[in-house]
């Protein structure tokens, strides 16, 4: 059995990976003769995918197919939708994909960790290295004895970057907020 079709676009998804949704809009029905294009943009760098939708009665077909998404860069992608008649255009729709790496087509020194991991990893690493030797280069700064204050400052901002992008990603998977505890009461 298939899986539904969504009727959104996606926020989420795997290079490499088809993804289709539906459309519709009642002020501009496919059946007349409105069509519907997205362009989707890499946030940072180059990257340009656009997709086409196909007519489906008064609704919208459209698919990032797995030839696309293959070459999509793990990142944000920002996209828009536009509906077009003649020389009408008016746009209909904008938002994020997150696209995540295909774990299948990367080599084992691929390094997925996210800039906020890799800071966090080289804070600690440093910490521990200037624990046994009172000096550390960190990012072109030489910490000595006396800037022990400024590195472990450096550490902890480092930890709560990257405990805000782990909490960010259970919020953005789950819908639930991690720092929220449930407390359920009843009797004994």
């Amino acid at each position: 059995m298939a899986a539904p079709i969504p009727s959104v676009e996606p926020t989420f998804l795997v290079a490499g990976d088809t993804s289709p949704w539906t459309k519709s809009f009642s002020n501009y029905s496919a059946a007349d003769g409105w069509a519907l294009t997205y362009a989707f943009r890499l946030e940072y760098g180059s990257g340009k995918v656009d997709v086409t939708a196909t007519a489906v009665g008064a609704d919208f077909a459209a698919t990032l197919t797995a030839v696309q998404t293959a070459l999509m860069k793990p990142g944000i992608w920002v996209w828009a939708a536009y509906v077009t008649k003649g020389t009408e255009r008016y746009q209909v729709g904008t938002g994020l994909l997150t696209v995540q790496p295909n774990l299948a087509a990367l080599d084992s020194q691929t390094d997925l960790r996210s800039d906020a991991k890799i800071a966090l990893d080289n804070a600690l690493a440093a910490w521990k290295t200037f624990a046994v030797a009172k000096m550390v280069v960190l990012n072109g700064r030489t910490y000595q004895a006396r800037d022990a204050a400024d590195l472990i400052k450096y550490v902890d901002r480092c930890k709560a970057d990257y405990q805000a992008e782990v909490n960010a990603d259970i919020l953005a998977k789950t819908g639930m907020n991690p720092r929220h505890i449930g407390v359920r009461f009843g009797r004994i």
